[in-house]
């Protein structure tokens, strides 16, 4: 996957995003549940949770799809936000998913030392970094194509 272009400029991105923002992992993958780049920003973080995290929100984003059309068919789903607690009741990690362009989606796990308003702001910047990227692929990829 290095090797296509668009991979490696989004790995980058991810990469910048965790150096930037305190966070245990980004992994960015299409509804089908291919993963596009995972970035890992902590020993915390086991191998393999990429996986996890695609099988795993598939089931989510349609229990919450199902939720939103109960309230308003026409509305659709943006994102959903899971905390994890301790034995107290204090929260320790959650995890933040949501869309960023067609059939793609980002997962962002951070502890709790992190706001969740610098999160989803950045996340915000990101996703429209991502849909910029897909974008100009996709417009190279049919240019490229074009008889």
């Amino acid at each position: 996957d290095e090797a296509i272009p668009p991979v490696k400029k989004l790995r980058q991105k991810l990469d910048e995003f965790a150096a930037r923002v305190p966070i245990w992992s980004l992994t960015l993958f299409t509804v089908d549940g291919y993963i596009i780049a995972h970035r890992a920003a902590s020993e915390r973080i086991p191998d393999g949770i990429e996986m996890a995290i695609s099988s795993m929100s598939a089931g989510l984003i349609t229990i919450s799809e199902d939720f939103i059309r109960m309230i308003d068919a026409s509305k659709t789903f943006r994102s959903v936000l899971v905390d994890s607690v301790d034995e107290a009741g204090v929260l320790n990690f959650s995890i933040l998913l949501g869309t960023v362009a067609d059939n793609v989606l980002l997962s962002c796990i951070f502890p709790r030392t992190t706001q969740l308003g610098l999160i989803t702001f950045e996340l915000e910047t990101l996703g429209n970094e991502i849909r910029e990227t897909i974008r100009e692929w996709d417009v190279k990829l049919h240019s490229e194509t074009m008889t």
